[in-house]
């Protein structure tokens, strides 16, 4: 037996699809069922979730609380067997998912924590940008240049993986002070903070190739604005999970501020490349800061309103 575990929050423009997936899915051996958890959803969700009842094996929880990990962890409590998979309510599975996560952990009893492929599912050919400069791990959660194999928790997406439930048992639980929230700038790293915790108590971590899902990309994903605040949650997650930076706080801070100064000036000069790269580069550098500054007590400096970082201005024209 195992248990599919996911939260949603507002995901209407793309649970249906999520669900449609989940009824075409092939039965693994030993039986499966399906945990998910209304995350304190005002649109269409709820109503999305009773019309599969009668089509999927699906528990339907709610946690008003926002945040995934909230949602993640009322979940855990009513999950069966010995294996838990975790996915989002934005993919669309393959239909022996279930049947590859099955193999994948009876045939690799030494290891606790799985990572499984996502790929991007486009709304339309991505720009000759997007693909070619945008690091799309972090962007996009996806993973096609993963091989099987033993991997780091970093490798880990909370869009498709496995944790066996003894490791639940135990007491440990999902960072409900990490991940998507009502807080739009929200430090990323859901899944991450959990694997590397995991793995520091000598959980081991695999990659398996065979479970595959699709993650669904919305156009407004795909806008530069929306990908610079992407880099600025996941700078702000490593700061929370106290992963190092290259610089000294001092240092990155003032870095920070001389780019606030200079690069509105230079960016017209730069190839549309480096000025890409110098951007992103910032925007992350910016989410570090003002998690650095959290974990401190203090208020974020970087932030403007939408959530979004500081951008250089001029360089919003197109490539």
């Amino acid at each position: 037996m195992l248990t599919v575990i996911f939260s949603s929050r507002n995901g209407a423009s793309v649970l249906e699809q999520t669900l449609s997936s989940m009824t075409r899915l092939h039965p693994p051996p030993g039986g499966w069922k399906i945990v998910a958890v209304d995350n304190g959803s005002t649109d269409e969700t709820p109503a999305i979730f009773a019309r599969y009842r009668d089509r999927l094996p699906i528990t339907v929880l709610e946690e008003p609380r926002g945040g995934k990990n909230r949602a993640l962890n009322r979940a855990l409590r009513h999950g069966e067997g010995d294996l838990f998979v975790f996915c989002d309510d934005d993919v669309v599975v393959d239909p022996d998912w279930l049947v590859q996560w099955r193999q994948a952990a009876d045939e690799r009893a030494q290891f606790d924590l799985f990572g499984g492929v996502t790929a991007p599912l486009w709304p339309c050919d991505p720009p000759r940008w997007i693909q070619e400069d945008v690091d799309c791990g972090i962007v996009f959660a996806t993973n096609l240049h993963m091989r099987e194999g033993p991997c780091e928790p970093l490798a880990i997406f909370g869009t498709n993986m496995a944790i066996r439930a003894g490791v639940f048992a135990t007491g440990v639980c999902f960072n409900p002070e990490i991940g998507p929230s009502r807080d739009q700038a929200y430090p990323m790293g859901s899944e991450t903070e959990l694997s590397r915790r995991l793995t520091a108590l000598g959980y081991k971590c695999w990659f398996a190739t065979g479970p595959q899902v699709k993650h669904i990309i919305r156009p407004h994903q795909m806008d530069r604005q929306a990908i610079l605040a992407r880099g600025y949650r996941w700078g702000r997650g490593q700061a929370h999970m106290h992963i190092a930076h290259a610089y000294t706080p001092d240092r990155l801070g003032r870095k920070n501020r001389l780019r606030s100064r200079f690069y509105p000036l230079l960016m017209p000069f730069y190839t549309h490349r480096e000025a890409w790269a110098r951007q992103w580069e910032w925007a992350i550098d910016q989410g570090y800061e003002d998690g650095l500054r959290e974990r401190n007590h203090l208020a974020p400096i970087w932030l403007l309103d939408g959530a979004r970082p500081r951008i250089a201005g001029r360089f919003r024209r197109a490539a």
